[in-house]
């Protein structure tokens, strides 16, 4: 309805008629109202780097422009968000989607703990909790289809670096009263083997770590205020 409008407005920032074509066209299906020209150091960055973005990211790029259009939505396009569409990938949108829907997203560590014997009643093993070593980072329900974890903490590390989202671990005495709740039973559950498997790993190359507690630290990942923003502007 708005394609001929649009492409008026993008024409004078990309003499490639085939990025003008392709995004006007996707840029068009998201105005819904009368567009208004778009900011250009918004609009000429964008339209630069569709030259070598995948679909995906056109279409992160496509939502941005329609927003950047938009008398109601423009207010929250934040120049950094250009830079930002082009470094996420597939799971990283669908980490923030997960995320969006969830608000929050209970998250775990775990740690395993050295011990010491002790003399005196049966040399009992003592738990030194100073050298805890933390030895799976950033454990989530949410997993790709392939099962990869290694992905997930990868796209977990590039939205806390971009800004989008936080980390937020329970102190000792407040994770006693959460550990029981459903969302890190089924995190462990989920976990478990890999948890095993990885301990077992430690213990054969760090001896001293041998009868070593397994101990889970949790938490919780939450959207930041600029996240917050992304998401409305590039997401939706």
């Amino acid at each position: 309805m708005f394609e001929q409008q649009v492409t008026e407005y993008l024409k004078p920032y990309s003499h490639d008629e085939d990025v003008l074509e392709t995004m006007s066209a996707l840029v068009a299906e998201r105005i819904t109202q009368e567009p208004c020209r778009p900011v250009p150091s918004i609009v000429a960055h964008v339209l630069m780097d569709c030259t070598w973005a995948d679909e995906i990211t056109c279409i992160g790029y496509a939502n941005l422009l329609a927003a950047n259009m938009n008398p109601q939505k423009r207010g929250f396009v934040h120049p950094a968000f250009v830079a930002i569409v082009g470094q996420l990938d597939s799971l990283d949108l669908a980490f923030l989607r997960t995320l969006r829907d969830r608000v929050t997203m209970g998250v775990a560590n775990c740690y395993l703990c050295k011990t010491k014997k002790e003399s005196g009643f049966s040399c009992r093993q003592v738990e030194i909790r100073s050298s805890a070593v933390k030895v799976i980072s950033r454990m989530t329900e949410f997993l790709p289809e392939d099962g990869d974890y290694a992905r997930v903490q990868a796209a977990i590390d590039n939205l806390i670096r971009l800004q989008l989202i936080e980390v937020h671990m329970r102190s000792e005495r407040e994770e006693l009263a959460q550990i029981q709740s459903d969302v890190y039973e089924n995190i462990y559950m989920l976990f478990e083997q890999v948890i095993n498997n990885t301990v077992d790993e430690f213990r054969e190359r760090f001896p001293k770590y041998h009868g070593g507690q397994i101990r889970l630290s949790t938490g919780n990942i939450i959207m930041t205020a600029l996240g917050s923003r992304f998401i409305r502007v590039c997401l939706e």
